[in-house]
């Protein structure tokens, strides 16, 4: 569980702040959105959530450790997506979208970035506040997003927004308040 270059240590501090962030990640990516299956209870939504959040620390967020491209982003976002067909019982349309688990990964790279746990991530969270910087003809609502093409197109696009030598997850940064 340990994912920090400074060797984040397990304590009490740390534990609660990765608490916290899971809760803000997976109220940022499933608040808005149909998730879940109309009959599905809480304890099954809470149960869920606890063993993606476990697969995500333990396969997932390991190779965000170095530096990665965009072609490992989307490996990632895939395996989130096989992930989550084991749970199709629960699911919505039987698994998480591309829209979901984009916003659940970059969300917590976003988060754990910031804190200083993992190198700058490739991307950002995509939804609607930070398309609002990006032309109006390449938006798509994020729970909307149903393919890897579709959220490919929104990252190429918001790279042409960029000035020289910025990246992604900066552009993001800066312009996140403004959209």
């Amino acid at each position: 569980m340990n994912y920090s270059k400074k060797n984040l240590n397990k304590s009490a501090q740390a534990l609660f702040l990765k608490d916290e962030i899971w809760l803000l990640t997976f109220g940022g990516s499933f608040q808005r959105n149909t998730v879940y299956k109309k009959e599905v209870s809480e304890k099954d939504r809470n149960k869920f959530r606890g063993e993606l959040r476990s697969f995500l620390e333990t396969e997932i967020l390991p190779i965000y450790l170095n530096d990665v491209n965009d072609k490992v982003q989307y490996n990632s976002l895939t395996k989130i997506i096989q992930y989550s067909n084991k749970h199709k019982l629960i699911l919505e349309n039987d698994s998480l979208s591309i829209g979901t688990a984009q916003k659940l990964l970059n969300l917590v790279l976003k988060y754990y970035w910031c804190l200083g746990w993992l190198p700058e991530p490739p991307h950002f969270p995509v939804d609607s506040r930070i398309q609002k910087c990006i032309p109006a003809k390449s938006r798509k609502s994020w729970t909307a997003i149903n393919s890897l093409e579709e959220y490919q197109s929104i990252i190429d696009c918001a790279k042409e927004q960029l000035k020289e030598g910025e990246s992604l997850a900066k552009w993001e940064l800066a312009n996140f308040k403004k959209g």
